[in-house]
């Protein structure tokens, strides 16, 4: 019995030491705003980055697969070919687009790997 509820225990003692390294190596990055971005892109080119933004109102181009993500006075194109598009993406919605950011011809834009629709509110710090 003692066997038993020790090997329990240093199975679990595992999982939860394998849990907090996954974390602490590759930690969750919080969003940044378009502005942040758009206002240092030298800093961020070529890197994964989690964005948040409004996707803008008549930018939705689902031939080219793009649209353009705001923040409060800048903007960023979102290339989102290689992924399919939540169903509540809409414009005008507040969204968290995850992906390379990078530049092309002078301009610059988010290569998006994932798009999550939600609440606004949860994306706001503090």
């Amino acid at each position: 019995m003692l066997d038993r509820r020790l090997r329990l225990i240093i199975a679990g003692g595992l999982i939860f030491v394998a849990l907090g390294a996954s974390l602490w190596l590759s930690p969750p990055q919080t969003p940044i705003g378009v502005d942040e971005l758009m206002s240092s892109p030298l800093d961020h080119e070529n890197e994964n980055v989690v964005l948040r933004g409004i996707v803008s109102n008549g930018s939705l181009d689902m031939s080219t697969y793009t649209f353009n993500l705001d923040g409060e006075n800048l903007t960023v194109t979102v290339n989102f070919g290689a992924i399919a598009v939540p169903n509540g993406m809409t414009e005008g919605k507040t969204i968290i687009v995850e992906g390379i950011f990078s530049q092309l011809n002078e301009v610059w834009s988010l290569d998006a790997e994932k798009i999550t629709v939600g609440c606004p509110s949860k994306y706001n710090a503090g």
